[in-house]
C-alpha cells in the first residue's frame, strides 16, 4: 500500500495541477517556453522530445501502478486517486492521441475541452506523430487488461482507443518511394505493415470483447463526426464493422440498446431513433445474400420478441413491419408475421386442441401477446396493415370480459380501439357482430377463459361454452364510452345502425316462418329477437351520449341515411321500437345541428315529410309526438328557441318521479358551479328549495340537496354553513323509521359525506373561512363527542383539515381543541379514534411551526410528556406510536430551529475593473 501512495504522489507532482481545465496548459508550457533555440527545426525537435518524455513518464508510473494492482487484486483505489488517474488518461489522450490522429478521425479537442484553444501548438512530423500514437496505443492496450484502468478507458476514452486502432490498423500506406515532403523506405514500409497486423489483431479483440451497445454507439459517434468529415477509409471500416456487429448473435438487440438506452426510458418511445433503426435493418449489410441476411435478422427479431420490455418490443415490431412492407414475399418474414399477429386468433386457438382441460395459452403467454399488440398499436409513425390486427379482436374482447384488473383491462381496451380505428365501416360492422353475438358459426365454442392471480388463462373446455351475450353488451358499451376519436365514434354508431337494420329484416323473415308453423308447434324466441333487443339497448345508450351528439353535429348524414333506409323502404312493416329509435335520433340531429346544415339536407328531409305525417297518425301517442316534433323542426328549418337550462332543471325538481327530481337537483347544482347568471340571481330561492328537499326520505335526493347547498356556499356562505353543520350534527334522514344496524350505518355514512362536503366548502372559501371558524370548529368539536365512533374519527380528521385551511389561526380555541383531543386519546376505547387524535396533534404541531412555542406556552410540556409516553409504550398500537413519533420529531425540529437558528456563513462581493476597488455586499 505504501508503494501505491508513493506512485500517486509522483503522478500528482508530475502533472502539477488542481484545476482540470488548466491541466494541459500547466503540464509543459513553461518548459517549452524556456527552451532557447535558434532554428525552428531545433525548437520543434526539442518540443517533441519534451512531449514524448512527459508522456513516457506518466505511462511509466501508471504501468508501475498496474503491476502493483496485478500482484494484489484486493487493493482499493480511493476516489481521489481515481480522479487523478482519469486526469492522467485525459492528458495522454489530449496530447498523445487526439493531436496525432488524421483530421476527421475521432472527436477534436475543441469539442471536448474548454481549454483546447490554450494548448500550446506543437508541430510534429508524420513519423513523430506515429511514434507517439504507437506509445499511447500500446499503453491503452496494456491498461485494458487492468480492471480499474479498463473502466476508465471504456467509460471516457473508448472512442479515442477505437480511433487510434483504426488509424494504425487500416490507414492506407504509401508505397516505398520519394515524395515531396516524405521518403518511404522499404524498411519503414515493412515495419508499418508488421505493426498493422499487430493492431488489426488488437482491434478485432477489442470489438469482439467490448460491451456491444457501447461499442456500436462509439462507432456511430466516430462515423458522424463533422467539420471535417471522416476520411473514406474510416467510413468504410466503421460501416463494415457495424455490419459485422449487426450480423453476430445479439447484434440487433445491441443496436437497439445503443439507441434506446441513451435516453430516459420513462419519457416514452423516441420514434426518430426507432425510425433510424428500421432504416438500418431494412438495408442489406455485408457480403451475404439477401435471403441469408433476412434469415439472420428474423432469427434475432424472434429473440427480441420473446422479451418483455415494451421499448424493445416496439422497436422490434417496427423493424418487422418495415421488413414486411419492403420484402412482402420473403418466406421467413411472412412466417414470423403470421406467428406474431395470430397469437390471439380465435379460429386458430379453437382448432389447437380438443382435449378437455388443456391449457392453450398460459397467463405469461397472454400477457406477452398483449404487450406485443400494444407495441404495434402504439406505432403512430407507421402504417399498420389492418388485416394483421383484426383477427385478434374477438379474442381480445373475450379476454376483456373476463378481466378484473383495471390495468390489463385498459390495455386491452386501448388495443381494441386503436385497431378499430384502422378498419372500414363494413369491417367494423362484422367485428361488432362477433363481439355481441359470437363467431359467425353460432356454434358453442370449446374455448374457456379463466382469471387467476397470475393472470388470464385460455383453456380447452370439456363442455361447449355459449357466447356471453349479456357481458358482451355491457363491455361493448364500456368500450364505446372510452372512445375519444370522433371518427371512430361515427363508424361505431353507423355500424350499429346497419346491424340494427339487418336484424330487423332477419326478424321479419323469421316471423313469417313462425306464422306458417303448424298449430301443434309452439313458438319460440329466435336468436334474432335477442340480438334485436340487445341492439335496441345499445342504440338507446349511444343516443344519449354526448359523444354521439357531438359527432352527429359534424356528420348528420349517418342518421338521415338510417331513417331513409328504415322509412322509405317499408314503413308499414316497421315496428314501434324501430320507429321510436329512428325518430329520437332524427329529432336529436335536427335539434342540435345548425341551420346551414339543415338547409344543405333540406331536399332529403322534405322527402321524409309525407311519411312522418302518415306515421304521426299512429296509435302510439309517443310516436305521434315525436313525428310532430320532427315535422315542426323540418318546416321551421331549424330548432325552436330552447327553454333555458335553469327552467329545465327547475321543472325536473318539481317532477313527480324521484329519479327525475334528483337529476334536476344535480343539474341545478352544476349550473350554480358554472355561475350561470340566471341561476345565481335566484340563489336565495334555490337555497330554500334545497333546504326543503332535505326533508326527503330518499338518501339520493337528500345528498343531492346537500351538495346543492354546498355549491351555494360562495354566494350565501353563512346560511349554507349553518344548514350543513346542523345536518352534520343532527342528521334526520332516518327519523321516523325503525332503527336497525343497516339504517345506523347508512346514517353514519351520510353524515360522514356531509362532513366531507363541509371540508370542501371550507377549502373553497380559503382565507375567507377565518370569518366562520367558530361555527366550523364548534361543529367538529361537538361531533368528537358523538356516540358513533365512525363520526368521532371523521370529525377529528375534518378538524385537522379545517385547521389546515385556517392556516392554524384558531386563537384561544386551540386549548379547547387540545383538551378534546387528549380526552379522546386517553379515554376512547376505539383505536381508530385514538389514532385520529394523535394524527391531529401531529398536524397541529406541523402547521403551527415556529409559532408552537408562543401559541401553546405552558401546555407544551404536558403535550410532550403525553406523546413521549405513547411512543415508549410497547403495548400501545403501532399506528398510534408512529403518529406520536412523527409529532415528537416535528416538535424536536421546531425547538432546534428556535434555539439554534441557521446563520449564513457567506459574504458576497464584486470585483470591478480596477484592481484596488472591491465592493462588499
Amino acid at each position: 500500500m505504501s508503494n501505491l501512495t508513493v506512485i500517486f504522489e509522483r503522478i500528482s507532482k508530475m502533472i502539477k495541477a488542481e484545476n482540470e481545465n488548466d491541466l494541459i496548459i500547466s503540464i509543459f508550457k513553461g518548459s517549452i517556453n524556456s527552451v532557447a533555440m535558434e532554428s525552428d527545426e531545433e525548437i520543434h525537435l526539442q518540443k517533441y522530445k519534451l512531449l514524448k518524455k512527459f508522456i513516457e513518464n506518466i505511462i511509466h508510473e501508471i504501468d508501475l501502478l498496474a503491476l502493483e494492482i496485478s500482484t494484489n487484486e484486493e487493493i482499493l483505489i480511493s476516489v481521489k486517486n481515481q480522479k487523478l488517474l482519469r486526469t492522467c488518461f485525459h492528458i495522454l489522450i489530449s496530447l498523445g492521441v487526439s493531436t496525432c490522429l488524421i483530421h476527421g478521425l475521432g472527436i477534436s479537442l475543441d469539442k471536448r475541452c474548454i481549454s483546447a484553444h490554450s494548448i500550446p501548438h506543437i508541430k510534429l512530423s508524420d513519423e513523430q506523430k506515429y511514434d507517439i500514437l504507437v506509445i499511447c496505443t500500446d499503453f491503452l492496450q496494456r491498461s485494458y487488461n487492468v480492471p480499474v484502468l479498463k473502466n476508465i478507458i471504456i467509460t471516457f476514452h473508448l472512442s479515442d482507443y477505437l480511433a487510434a486502432l483504426i488509424q494504425l490498423a487500416f490507414a492506407p500506406l504509401k508505397k516505398p518511394g520519394v515524395y515531396p515532403q516524405f521518403t518511404m523506405t522499404q524498411d519503414m514500409y515493412d515495419k508499418l505493415n508488421s505493426d498493422r497486423q499487430k493492431y488489426i489483431k488488437l482491434y478485432d479483440y477489442l470489438v469482439s470483447n467490448c460491451f456491444q451497445p457501447m461499442l456500436m454507439k462509439e462507432l456511430l459517434v466516430l462515423q458522424s463526426v463533422a467539420d471535417p468529415a471522416p476520411p473514406l477509409f474510416v467510413k468504410r471500416v466503421i460501416a463494415k464493422e457495424m455490419s459485422r456487429r449487426l450480423m453476430v448473435s445479439g447484434g440487433l438487440i445491441s443496436l437497439i440498446r445503443c439507441f434506446i438506452e441513451s435516453h430516459d426510458m420513462d419519457t416514452g418511445v423516441e420514434w426518430k431513433k426507432i425510425d433510424m433503426i428500421c432504416k438500418i435493418v431494412a438495408t442489406k449489410h455485408g457480403n451475404m445474400s439477401e435471403n441469408d441476411y433476412l434469415k439472420n435478422i428474423i432469427s434475432q427479431l424472434k429473440q427480441i420478441l420473446s422479451l418483455n420490455n415494451i421499448h424493445y418490443l416496439a422497436t422490434a415490431m417496427s423493424c418487422l413491419l418495415t421488413l414486411y412492407k419492403k420484402y412482402n414475399e420473403c418466406e421467413p418474414i411472412l412466417t414470423l408475421v403470421n406467428e406474431v399477429f395470430n397469437t390471439l386468433n380465435y379460429d386458430d386457438l379453437a382448432s389447437k386442441s380438443n382435449l378437455p382441460g388443456t391449457i392453450i395459452l398460459t397467463p405469461q403467454e397472454v400477457e406477452h401477446s398483449l404487450q406485443i399488440l400494444q407495441a404495434c398499436t402504439s406505432m403512430i409513425k407507421l402504417d399498420l396493415p389492418c388485416d394483421l390486427l383484426k383477427n385478434n379482436l374477438l379474442m381480445l374482447f373475450l379476454l376483456r370480459i373476463k378481466c378484473t384488473v383495471d390495468e390489463t383491462k385498459n390495455k386491452i381496451t386501448d388495443i381494441i380501439l386503436k385497431s378499430l380505428e384502422l378498419l372500414h365501416t363494413v369491417e367494423i360492422q362484422n367485428i361488432i357482430e362477433k363481439f355481441l353475438f359470437g363467431p359467425e358459426k353460432n356454434d358453442p365454442s370449446n374455448i374457456l377463459i379463466e382469471e387467476y392471480k397470475a393472470g388470464l388463462t385460455v383453456k380447452c373446455s370439456a363442455v361447449p361454452i355459449d357466447h356471453p351475450k349479456n357481458e358482451s353488451l355491457m363491455n361493448f358499451i364500456e368500450i364505446f364510452h372510452t372512445t375519444t376519436n370522433n371518427t371512430l365514434v361515427n363508424k361505431l354508431f353507423e355500424s350499429c345502425l346497419h346491424i340494427f337494420i339487418n336484424l330487423k329484416a332477419e326478424r321479419q323473415i323469421k316471423a313469417k316462418n313462425e306464422n306458417s308453423m303448424n298449430a301443434h308447434e309452439e313458438p319460440h324466441i329466435f336468436n334474432a329477437d335477442e340480438n334485436y333487443a340487445a341492439m335496441l339497448q345499445i342504440l338507446a345508450e349511444m343516443s344519449v351520449s354526448e359523444k354521439i351528439i357531438g359527432a352527429l353535429k359534424e356528420n348528420p348524414c349517418v342518421v338521415i341515411n338510417f331513417v331513409e333506409s328504415l322509412f322509405l323502404r317499408d314503413i308499414a312493416k316497421s315496428n314501434e321500437e324501430c320507429n321510436t329509435i329512428a325518430l329520437v335520433l332524427l329529432n336529436t340531429v335536427l335539434s342540435n345541428i345548425n341551420n346551414t346544415k339543415i338547409k344543405e339536407l333540406k331536399e332529403r328531409l322534405y322527402k321524409l315529410l309525407p311519411l312522418l305525417k302518415k306515421l304521426s297518425k299512429d296509435d302510439s301517442e309517443y310516436i305521434s309526438i315525436l313525428c310532430n316534433e320532427s315535422i315542426s323542426l323540418i318546416i321551421a328549418d331549424g330548432p325552436k328557441s330552447k327553454v333555458s337550462e335553469y327552467e329545465k332543471a327547475l321543472s325536473n325538481i318539481y317532477d313527480d318521479l324521484l329519479p327525475v327530481r334528483a337529476h334536476g337537483i344535480i343539474e341545478m347544482t352544476k349550473l350554480i358551479e358554472k355561475a350561470d347568471p340566471e341561476t345565481i340571481s335566484k340563489r336565495h330561492y334555490l337555497f330554500c328549495l334545497f333546504q326543503e328537499q332535505l326533508k326527503d326520505s330518499d338518501s339520493y335526493v337528500y345528498l343531492s340537496a346537500v351538495n346543492g347547498i354546498a355549491s351555494l356556499a360562495m354566494h350565501c356562505t353563512s346560511e349554507a354553513l349553518t344548514v350543513l353543520c346542523k345536518e352534520f350534527l343532527e342528521n334526520s334522514n332516518e327519523q321516523g323509521n325503525i332503527v336497525t344496524t343497516e339504517s345506523q350505518n347508512r346514517t353514519a355514512e351520510t353524515r360522514m359525506k356531509i362532513g366531507d362536503i363541509i371540508v370542501k366548502v371550507t377549502r373553497k372559501l380559503g382565507e375567507m373561512a377565518v370569518v366562520h371558524k367558530t361555527i366550523l370548529l364548534n361543529t367538529m368539536l361537538c361531533a368528537c363527542r358523538d356516540d358513533d365512533p365512525l363520526i368521532r374519527a371523521s370529525a377529528l380528521s375534518n378538524l385537522a383539515e379545517i385547521a389546515l385551511v385556517l392556516n392554524y389561526k384558531i386563537g384561544t380555541i386551540i386549548y379547547e381543541v387540545l383538551l378534546c383531543i387528549w380526552s379522546i386519546i386517553e379515554t376512547d376505547k376505539v383505536i381508530e379514534c385514538r389514532r385520529a387524535g394523535v394524527m391531529v396533534v401531529s398536524s397541529l404541531l406541523k402547521g403551527l411551526g415556529k409559532d408552537t412555542l408562543f401559541e401553546l406556552k405552558e401546555n407544551l410540556l404536558p403535550i410532550y410528556r403525553a406523546l413521549n409516553k405513547l411512543y415508549k409504550d410497547a403495548n400501545e398500537d403501532t399506528v398510534v406510536r408512529l403518529h406520536a413519533q412523527i409529532a415528537l420529531e416535528e416538535l424536536n425540529d421546531i425547538v432546534t430551529k428556535s434555539l439554534l437558528p441557521n446563520v449564513p456563513l457567506q459574504k458576497e462581493f464584486l470585483m470591478l475593473d480596477k484592481k484596488d476597488d472591491i465592493i462588499f455586499k
